[in-house]
């Protein structure tokens, strides 16, 4: 018959160690899967609820000509300048919401891809015993 050689504060130690990871990976696991569900619900049933409000466009403000001498002409070519100016600052908000999006939905799909074989490996280490 052969004794363990492993003292009993090792056992208490590895049994937190498997515990504690399982609890963490799980955990990883729960917030991407939500944040994943938050996204698609977002993009596909609440459009509203991710309007380009939470994106910040910054205005461009148009400045009225201060030299009168201007001709109606150059008036009309700043304001065509600033209104160019201002959907550009609006498209590139989009741009940056749309990748912000799936910046956060490639984040959670590679922690749940990390989080779920990590739980399962521990968890199963801790339903046989083997700490």
């Amino acid at each position: 018959m052969e004794q363990s050689t492993t003292s009993p504060k090792a056992v208490v130690i590895k049994t937190i160690y498997f515990y504690l990871v399982c609890f963490v990976a799980l955990m990883t696991v729960v917030f991407s899967a939500a944040d994943l569900i938050n996204i698609a619900l977002k993009t596909w049933i609440f459009t509203k609820a991710d309007s380009t409000d939470y994106y910040y466009a910054p205005a461009v403000v148009c400045p009225a000509p201060a030299d009168k001498s201007l001709s109606d002409t150059t008036t009309a070519q700043i304001k065509a300048d600033c209104e160019r100016q201002q959907k550009t600052n609006e498209e590139l908000s989009e741009n940056n919401r749309i990748a912000q999006k799936q910046s956060n939905v490639v984040r959670d799909i590679s922690l749940i891809v990390v989080g779920i074989p990590l739980f399962l490996y521990h968890w199963r280490i801790v339903r046989k015993k083997n700490i």
